[in-house]
C-alpha cells in the first residue's frame, strides 16, 4: 500500500468541509439558507447586490466538490480489502455514486453562478435558476443514499477476523442514508419543517451530511494506519 497517499486523500475530507462551508455559507452569505419564500424581485435584488460574494462563494464551492472523489477513494480502497481485488462490486458502486454527488454540487455552483452573472434577466428566471440549485444541492438525496448503503453493506459482510471497519460504522451508514431521505420532500414545500431551509429539509440532513463525513473521515484514516501496521509499512 502506500499510505502517504491514501492518508492525503481521506484528510481532503477536511477540504470538502471547510471549503464548501466557506463557500455557500460564509462567502456567499446563505447561512441559514436562503428562504424559498424570497421570491421574484426580491431574490433579484439580493443576487444584484451581492452578486460579487455570490461569484466567488460558489466558484469555491465548485472547486470543494472535486475533493470528494479522492476523499471517497480513501474508502473504496479501504473497502476493497474487505471485499478483495476480484470482484469489489460495492467498491465500486460507492465510487460511482460518490460521482453522482460530486456532479449535484458542480450543477447547484454553476446555476447560482449563471444567475449571478446574468443579474439583468427577468427576476422569473432568476428565482428558478436558484430553486434549481437549491433543491439539487439539499434534495438531490439517491448518490448519497447509495453511497451510505453501499458502504454500510460492505462493512457489515465483511467475514474477515481482523475487520477493516467497526461494525458499529456499517449500522450507522445504514441509519445516516435513511436521514438523507426528507430531501425527497422539498419539491413539495415551500415553507416549514421540510422545505429547503426547514429544521428537516435542511438542519436534519445538513447534520447527517457533516456528520458522516466525519466519522468516515476519522475511521478510515485509523484503517489505514493499521493496515500499514500490519503489512509493516
Amino acid at each position: 500500500m502506500n499510505k502517504s497517499n491514501q492518508l492525503l486523500c481521506a484528510h481532503s475530507a477536511w477540504v470538502v468541509i471547510i471549503f464548501m462551508g466557506l463557500g455557500i455559507f460564509g462567502v456567499a452569505g446563505w447561512f441559514p439558507p436562503v428562504s424559498p419564500g424570497m421570491v421574484g424581485d426580491e431574490l433579484a435584488k439580493m443576487f444584484a447586490e451581492d452578486r460579487m460574494r455570490i461569484r466567488i462563494g460558489m466558484s469555491i464551492l465548485a472547486l470543494c466538490a472535486v475533493f470528494w472523489w479522492t476523499f471517497s477513494a480513501s474508502i473504496a480502497m479501504q473497502m476493497k480489502r474487505i471485499e478483495g481485488d476480484r470482484a469489489p462490486i460495492l467498491s465500486w458502486v460507492q465510487m460511482a455514486s460518490a460521482s453522482g454527488t460530486v456532479m449535484i454540487i458542480l450543477l447547484a455552483a454553476y446555476f447560482w453562478l449563471v444567475a449571478a452573472y446574468r443579474v439583468e434577466t427577468k427576476p422569473e428566471m432568476i428565482q428558478m435558476l436558484s430553486d434549481f440549485a437549491w433543491i439539487t444541492f439539499i434534495g438531490f438525496y439517491p448518490p448519497g443514499f447509495i453511497q451510505n448503503v453501499s458502504i454500510g453493506w460492505c462493512i457489515l459482510t465483511d467475514k474477515s477476523g481482523k475487520r477493516v471497519y467497526p461494525r458499529w460504522v456499517g449500522f450507522a451508514n445504514i441509519w445516516l442514508a435513511i436521514l438523507f431521505l426528507p430531501g425527497a420532500l422539498l419539491p413539495f414545500f415551500t415553507g416549514g419543517p421540510f422545505s429547503w431551509n426547514g429544521i428537516i429539509g435542511f438542519w436534519l440532513v445538513a447534520n447527517a451530511f457533516f456528520g458522516w463525513i466525519i466519522m468516515m473521515w476519522w475511521m478510515t484514516v485509523k484503517a489505514i494506519k493499521q493496515q500499514a501496521l500490519d503489512e509493516g509499512e
